[in-house]
C-alpha cells in the first residue's frame, strides 16, 4: 500500500500563488482583447458605410476575451473570500493594489459597451429580416422609414461607442503599465 504525504502549504502562500495565477492570465487576456479591439477599429475606419453585420463573430470574440479578463481580474482581487484581504497600502506583501480594483470596473465598462454595439447591430439585423418578410405591408414600410432616419443618427452612435473604447484602451493601457510595474516589485 502506497503511503502518501500531504504537505501543508499555509493559506497565505495558497492564495498568493492563485492571485500570482489569475494576474498572470488576466494580463494575457487583457492583450488579447486589446489586440482583438485594435483589428475591430481598423475594420470599421475601414469600411465608409458598413452596417456591424460582417463585424459580429469579431465582436463576440471580442465579448468573451474581455469577459474572461473580467473574470481573471475579478479572482485576483477577491482571491479567497475566506481570507480578508487588505489594500496594498496596509499590507505591503499581500495587499491588494487599488488600481486592480479599477481594473475590474474599467472592464466592466467596455463589456457593458460592446454589448451595447452587439445588440444594436443584432436589433437592426432582425428589422430587416422581418421588413424583407413582409415588404408589401404598408405599415411595415411606414415603420421602416423610421427606422432608416433613426439609424443614420445611431451610425453616429456606434462610432461614438467605438472611439470611445478605444479612448478608454488608451487610459486601461496607462492603469495597466502601472500595475504590471508595481507587481514585478512585489
Amino acid at each position: 500500500m502506497k503511503n502518501t504525504v500531504k504537505i501543508h502549504v499555509p493559506p497565505s502562500q495558497q492564495v498568493m500563488r492563485n492571485r500570482t495565477y489569475n494576474r498572470q492570465m488576466r494580463n494575457l487576456y487583457y492583450e488579447r482583447s486589446n489586440y482583438q479591439f485594435r483589428k475591430i477599429k481598423k475594420t470599421v475606419n475601414s469600411e465608409a458605410t458598413s452596417d456591424g453585420h460582417n463585424l459580429l463573430p469579431e465582436l463576440y470574440e471580442f465579448e468573451k476575451l474581455l469577459n474572461v479578463c473580467l473574470y481573471y481580474a475579478r479572482s485576483a482581487v477577491a482571491s479567497n473570500k475566506k481570507e480578508k484581504i487588505e489594500p496594498y497600502s496596509q499590507d505591503h506583501r499581500w495587499g491588494i493594489l487599488q488600481e486592480e480594483v479599477v481594473l475590474v470596473y474599467f472592464l466592466e465598462e467596455q463589456i457593458s459597451s460592446v454589448k451595447y454595439i452587439i445588440s444594436h447591430i443584432e436589433t437592426n439585423r432582425r428589422i430587416q429580416t422581418f421588413a424583407n418578410e413582409s415588404k408589401s405591408d404598408v405599415i411595415v414600410h411606414h415603420l421602416l422609414s423610421n427606422i432608416d432616419e433613426l439609424n443614420q443618427d445611431t451610425e453616429a452612435d456606434l462610432c461614438y461607442f467605438y472611439d470611445n473604447i478605444e479612448k478608454r484602451y488608451g487610459i486601461g493601457n496607462n492603469l495597466f503599465g502601472i500595475l504590471q510595474e508595481l507587481q514585478n516589485f512585489q
